[in-house]
Parts: structure tokens; sequence; C-alpha cells
């Protein structure tokens, strides 16, 4: 009896010392890490309204509106005044195309559009003056298919959210 209890034992800590190994060198070799993804210690980021250098009007304004939001919902930073923000993100919208992608056969209307925001943006350290993200010349597109009632601001407020969401993401630390 006292043989069979010893194997088992030795079965048991052996089995729970592979699995210990195994929960080590698993996250390693799959690229998965505990760390974050935004740099750290920063904690405040100021976003002013956007220069705007397109004849489209009030786009400035729903692109740092949209930035903003993807700001507080996807990152760890807090949103706060020039004055009290470790960091600043500005921004000039360079400019706004629209194409068409194909027309309807029966009505010759665009059938798919597709809307390229372009920006220049800067984020940098208000404390140290470094450029922590650059971007000129930085595009985004939107492929859109306008339904029976939907307007061009519609397509063009897609576009908005989809530069919104790559700028934010170009907070993120590289690897």
């Amino acid at each position: 009896m006292t043989i069979s209890r010893n194997i088992r034992r030795k079965g048991r800590s052996i089995a729970g010392i592979l699995a210990l190994m195994l929960l080590a060198v698993l996250p390693a070799g799959c690229g998965y890490t505990m760390k974050s993804i935004y740099p750290a210690g920063i904690h405040t980021i100021a976003v002013p309204i956007w220069k705007n250098n397109t004849f489209r009007r009030g786009l400035e304004f729903r692109l740092t509106e949209a930035i903003d939001k993807n700001i507080e919902s996807r990152t760890p930073y807090r949103l706060a005044p020039i004055n009290q923000a470790q960091t600043e993100l500005t921004g000039t919208i360079v400019s706004v195309s629209e194409g068409v992608l194909s027309n309807s056969f029966t009505t010759n209307l665009p059938q798919e559009t597709q809307i390229t925001l372009v920006v220049d943006f800067t984020w940098r350290n208000l404390h140290s003056g470094a450029v922590l993200s650059r971007r000129v010349n930085f595009a985004a597109s939107s492929t859109e298919i306008p339904q029976i009632g939907q307007q061009l601001p519609d397509a063009e407020q897609m576009a908005v959210e989809r530069m919104a969401k790559a700028v934010v993401n170009q907070m993120q630390k590289s690897w």
C-alpha cells in the first residue's frame, strides 16, 4: 500500500512540476505579454481642436470629438486641459477626397464610394518636449455603399471615425 501511495505522490508532483513549466514557457513562446501596449508613465493628454486645411466646414470638430471618444474608451489616458496634461496630441486635416468606385447599372448613380482623409499629427510630451509619435500624410479611407436616403455626411462620418481609431492606434508602443 505504501509503495503505491509513494508512486502516486511522485506522479502527482512530477505532473505538477510539468504543468508549472508549461505555464511558464507557454506565454513566452506564443507572444503573449502582460505589459501594457501604451507607454508607461503617461496619464493625461490634451487634444485641442485640430486644424482644417480643407473646405469641409466642421470636419475638424467631428474628428477631434471622435479622437477624444477613442482615447477615453480605448486607452488608459485621461483627457485634460493643456495646462494640466502631460502630453498633447495636435493635428491638421490636410485633405479629404471622395471617389466613386462603381455606379448603378440602372440609374448610373454612385453605388459605392470611397472617402479618404489625410492628416498630419504630432503627439508630444509637454514636460520634456519629446515627440512620442508623429505622422505626416497619414491616410484612412472608408468605403461605403450608400443606402437609400444616405447622404455624403453619413459616409464622411464613417471616414472620420475610422481616422480617429487609426490615430489612437498610433499611440501604442511600437513592437
